[in-house]
């Protein structure tokens, strides 16, 4: 009798205890299944799964399904979207200014010195500094993406006198579609032409109706959204780097446990590997794949001129943030 007494008393303890309840996150992503912040994404949710035993799972939303990038910055901050992946360059313009040094015009020269920032001390650093900003997000992690490069209609092409190469002084006037940022904005003020902000799902026919000139972008986003069908000349001049940064609202990051907090910080890493090897592989097959689509690709004749017309944007930092540029030019991590 005792024993039985003893089955019923924990029958009605465990039934008393409440089952784990699976937090479920939602994350907005702007692009496609083939882009490769949404291949870092799939694989935070693997691992996030993974570690947490299916305690935390991922809802993905992919082309923009959530609302476009400046709604989901608001989203986040306002708690109605869990995770964006954003850039860098943009976060200045939500109030974490110190990592939008990694989006100035000519920091980066390549993906591989990106990535080696990424993952050593000034990157995290500069992770931190978001939260530190005290703006409602929390930077978990970066997505290595390639250098952005900008693009321009046959018709543009033909204005210019049908170059084989670009300097900078063909791009005085150009009208061409960036990111509502301001230093993007900056960027092509400092290049000579004329920034001409667009929503991202208005762009193709902008091209196609001569609304713009040409536009900029990674080589990557530039073949899976067909731009290249409507601006055919790709001109490689890497002005900036896409810094991806996997952003979480502070809110729901502060009401998970320590444990959870470190599931997370472990997927972003996962997250940025995936999206990185993809990357690279995708940025080079893209290439290979300009004579067969129908792409010219245009040099930059003089891209020493370039670096020098947006120096001055460097001038018009914080001392800290000069000081940023300054080791990631000089190696110093």
């Amino acid at each position: 009798m005792k024993k039985i007494l003893a089955i019923m008393m924990a029958l009605l303890v465990l039934a008393a205890v409440p089952a784990l309840a699976e937090t479920r996150l939602t994350w907005n992503e702007v692009n496609g299944e083939d882009y490769g912040a949404t291949v870092g994404a799939h694989a935070f949710a693997d691992k996030l799964a993974e570690l947490s035993g299916g305690e935390m799972s991922i809802e993905l939303y992919t082309n923009g399904t959530l609302g476009s990038e400046a709604e989901s910055m608001v989203g986040i901050q306002m708690g109605t979207l869990d995770i964006f992946r954003g850039n860098a360059s943009s976060l200045p313009n939500y109030g974490a200014e110190l990592i939008g040094t990694t989006g100035l015009p000519y920091v980066f020269t390549g993906m591989e010195q990106f990535e080696a920032v990424a993952e050593s001390p000034l990157g995290d650093e500069l992770l931190a500094s978001v939260e530190a900003a005290d703006c409602g997000y929390v930077a978990l992690g970066w997505l290595v993406e390639g250098p952005r490069s900008m693009f321009i209609t046959e018709a543009t092409y033909k204005k210019l006198g049908s170059p084989e190469s670009i300097t900078l002084e063909m791009m005085k006037g150009l009208k061409i579609r960036v990111p509502e940022t301001d230093l993007m904005l900056a960027t092509m003020a400092a290049l000579g032409a004329s920034a001409t902000p667009i929503a991202y799902s208005e762009l193709y026919t902008s091209l196609q109706s001569g609304v713009v000139d040409g536009a900029e972008n990674g080589v990557t986003s530039y073949k899976s959204n067909s731009f290249n069908e409507v601006a055919p000349y790709f001109i490689t001049d890497a002005h900036t780097f896409g810094c991806g940064v996997i952003l979480m609202c502070a809110d729901k990051w502060n009401s998970l446990t320590e444990e959870q907090q470190g599931w997370m910080k472990e997927a972003a890493l996962a997250a940025r590997t995936a999206c990185y090897e993809y990357n690279l592989a995708q940025e080079q097959a893209c290439f290979d794949s300009f004579a067969e689509a129908g792409i010219t690709r245009l040099e930059v004749a003089d891209i020493e001129n370039w670096q020098a017309a947006c120096q001055p944007l460097y001038g018009q930092q914080s001392e800290e943030a000069q000081a940023i540029i300054a080791r990631i030019q000089n190696g110093d991590y």
